[in-house]
């Protein structure tokens, strides 16, 4: 039986097989990068004209830095009718009820607080749940870190087929030259998990 690993034919395949993975990873992995970086931009990034904020309601995923933030500083700025936070922890949920003090809003009209979900599916999962109840919005705002989006965008879509989805990154201009391993682990870590996202939708 060893010997069979042995054999021209058997290597001469399992080269080609390994050349075929290869290219198979360079192809997909430069699709992501065109991906995360054109693509989803260009075509999803929210605007001022791109939507009715009446109808909108903006979806933070928490479980990066500034992501509250970003989704309180939108809310503020009229972008969404409602603010829902997924995934809060204990300390998030002061800092939301400080602006909410502070802005006099009223949290159970306009800022819903979900510490149920733990990934994105279950963002989605919660999300979906709470727009059965409400006929009047029309667009979704997803609050996250830039390389998070596009799976969020897939997952989301896949879950809540009925409304326009638009994205807003916590940050639109990204200083690669700051902490550019830092963020090329986290490309090649969100490469990985929207493959598998892909295939298990």
């Amino acid at each position: 039986m060893y010997f069979i690993f042995l054999r021209k034919d058997f290597l001469i395949n399992f080269k080609k097989f390994i050349v075929f993975l290869i290219s198979i990873i360079i192809i997909t992995f430069v699709w992501w990068l065109i991906l995360i970086f054109n693509t989803f931009p260009k075509k999803f990034y929210v605007n001022a004209d791109s939507f009715e904020s009446s109808k909108s309601v903006i979806v933070v995923l928490t479980g990066g830095k500034g992501r509250i933030d970003k989704g309180l500083e939108l809310f503020e700025s009229n972008y969404g009718k409602y603010l829902f936070i997924s995934g809060v922890f204990k300390e998030s949920e002061i800092k939301i009820n400080i602006f909410v003090e502070n802005k006099l809003i009223e949290k159970d009209c306009c800022v819903i607080v979900d510490n149920k979900s733990k990934n994105t599916f279950e963002n989605a999962f919660e999300v979906k749940r709470w727009l059965n109840e409400k006929n009047d919005i029309k667009n979704l705002i997803l609050v996250s870190s830039y390389y998070h989006l596009p799976r969020s965008y897939i997952v989301f879509k896949k879950l809540i087929k009925d409304k326009d989805i638009l994205l807003s990154p916590v940050n639109y201009k990204i200083n690669f030259n700051k902490n550019i391993i830092f963020h090329v682990r986290l490309i090649i870590l969100e490469y990985f998990k929207i493959i598998y996202t892909l295939f298990s939708l």
